[in-house]
């Protein structure tokens, strides 16, 4: 499905308290072909106004009829609260896509671990479902030959969306181990893990060969680059760590003595500091320096700059070429710095 379609909610589904998994078919008979991890720009219309955003995939592909997506309710979310306050079977809305490069497809690997938190868990469900659901003659490995670690970190068990479906899917699969790791204790529950945070030593006693898996990262983006740091410490390698990461949020302003890398702009002579979690693009705008950008996902290219130095975490969906990457340039919108940076605009 490369072209916008109009798609018909056909059923929709609480995952957690907050969130709702939203189930859809085409008006026109169509079946859904995409790979598992991928996203859809949708388009509802709200007080009379067409708004786009991206929502990951959380259905599979081996189940091609419908396509869900599942959405969790922000404070302040435009789209995501009119989809839970209005969205019901029989309404429609446009969807375009799929779009992205974030997925266990034609990567080859024989082991791999899945890490999520919040939403980021829809693609990661996308990804597992097609693996349990595959034949091992098809494109989805499944049966003997999966051998995915999954972890999750939520804030407690009430917090873990699909928990039910991902823990017997654990016990029907003996290749997929399923771990969560809450941050907040459980009063109710003495049987509920401890709480902990994704840091080195956890990640290690949750999957001991970190190092040697394709590493799949969805999730906030402060939770990512506190996961990613803590792998690259227990041996993983850059390489072999995807992350998904769209939408633009605006960081928290810091000063310019504040906590942050530096990313400096020779020939604007400005100088922003990068929290963790952000993108240049985001600590920009939120600095007040207006830069080129129009998808703000690493797509169209409108933000491609040059690199003079310093080293960048880039998620981008297809909208830099390798050549140009070796060449230093980044896109703006889905970098985020690792050490200070310096950019030739």
């Amino acid at each position: 499905m490369s072209d916008e379609h109009l798609l018909v909610c056909v059923e929709r589904t609480p995952a957690t308290h907050d969130m709702t998994t939203f189930t859809f078919r085409t008006v026109e008979p169509h079946t859904f072909v995409f790979n598992p991890g991928q996203f859809l720009t949708i388009g509802v219309t709200i007080d009379g106004r067409t708004v786009q955003r991206c929502y990951s995939i959380s259905s599979p592909p081996t189940r091609p009829d419908t396509l869900s997506i599942s959405v969790k309710r922000k404070t302040g979310g435009h789209v995501s609260n009119w989809l839970h306050d209005n969205m019901t079977p029989g309404m429609t809305m446009t969807a375009s896509g799929p779009l992205g490069r974030f997925s266990y497809m034609g990567k080859g690997a024989e082991r791999y671990l899945f890490i999520s938190a919040g939403s980021g868990i829809t693609p990661i469900m996308s990804m597992i479902r097609a693996a349990t659901d595959g034949t091992t003659s098809g494109p989805y490995r499944s049966g003997e030959q999966t051998d995915i670690v999954f972890i999750h970190s939520a804030r407690t068990l009430e917090d873990i969306p699909f928990r039910a479906e991902l823990e017997q899917l654990s016990v029907a699969h003996p290749g997929l181990d399923v771990a969560f790791a809450l941050t907040r204790a459980h009063l109710d529950d003495p049987t509920a893990p401890t709480p902990r945070r994704l840091d080195a030593d956890t990640l290690l006693r949750m999957c001991p060969d970190l190092a040697d898996r394709e590493v799949f990262l969805c999730g906030p983006g402060q939770f990512r680059s506190g996961v990613r740091s803590a792998l690259v410490a227990s041996g993983a390698t850059l390489a072999h760590i995807h992350e998904e990461s769209f939408g633009f949020v605006l960081p928290t302003p810091t000063d310019d003595d504040g906590p942050g890398i530096t990313v400096d702009f020779t020939r604007r002579a400005r100088r922003v500091n990068v929290t963790a979690g952000s993108s240049i693009l985001a600590a920009a705008a939120a600095a007040g320096v207006t830069l080129p950008s129009t998808c703000g996902v690493g797509l169209c290219g409108s933000c491609k700059v040059t690199k003079v130095s310093g080293d960048v975490v880039m998620n981008h969906q297809g909208g830099i070429r390798n050549r140009e990457i070796e060449q230093g340039k980044i896109l703006l919108c889905c970098s985020e710095p690792i050490s200070p940076v310096v950019i030739d605009f």
